[in-house]
């Protein structure tokens, strides 16, 4: 693919030089000149400098002919101007914003495609925290975190399918006896003492 990366922080680096082992054509654009040293050393796409919500300094970094734009600048705002931009004036089908601010981005996620590493972070540190069991899988354009816990002692003789999670979980699944997971619609058991709990939420 040909990719435009919008901002050379260090996760827009981090993404650029891994697209380009990969094998895909990638532009970075900047409007700081010294961010390229962000670059891994075997970085092998191309670098701009420019203003990232200017069309002309968009247009010289490629975006005409890109497959696909992530806007990653560590300025939220910004991001969200590339994004716009991208779609609305160049007609990029793939576009992708970072913010930062939880706020922000369930007040734009229904608008546009982002991501938000803020929300990703206090996920995984929650769950360290607690010393839960956590996979976070990606599906669609959605980061899905599935969390394995102990069956609460308030839940012993319930189904899994009734119980009433908080707002933005559900309940997948129960793993008994260590075993495979069975789906919590498909469980006709009750929950005992040593049943886990496959909890799901949408982080971003």
């Amino acid at each position: 693919m040909n990719i435009l990366i919008a901002g050379c922080s260090k996760a827009g680096a981090s993404l650029a030089g891994q697209l380009a082992e990969e094998g895909h054509d990638i532009s970075v654009i900047d409007p700081q000149e010294a961010s390229q040293s962000l670059l891994p050393d075997n970085y092998t796409g191309y670098f701009t400098t420019g203003i990232l919500i200017d069309q002309d300094a968009l247009r010289g970094a490629g975006i005409e002919n890109c497959d696909a734009v992530a806007a990653v600048s560590e300025d939220d705002n910004v991001n969200l101007m590339v994004a716009q931009i991208a779609t609305e004036v160049f007609g990029i089908q793939t576009v992708i914003a970072s913010l930062r601010d939880p706020v922000r981005e369930e007040l734009f996620g229904s608008r546009m495609t982002t991501v938000c590493p803020t929300n990703i972070a206090v996920a995984s540190l929650k769950g360290y925290l607690l010393q839960q069991d956590q996979r976070q899988v990606t599906i669609g354009h959605s980061t899905l975190n599935v969390t394995l816990m102990p069956v609460p002692d308030h839940l012993i003789g319930m189904r899994a399918r009734e119980i009433t999670c908080r707002r933005g979980e559900t309940v997948l699944g129960v793993i008994r006896d260590g075993e495979h997971l069975v789906m919590a619609l498909d469980d006709t058991g009750l929950l005992q003492e040593g049943d886990q709990l496959a909890v799901a939420r949408i982080v971003d």
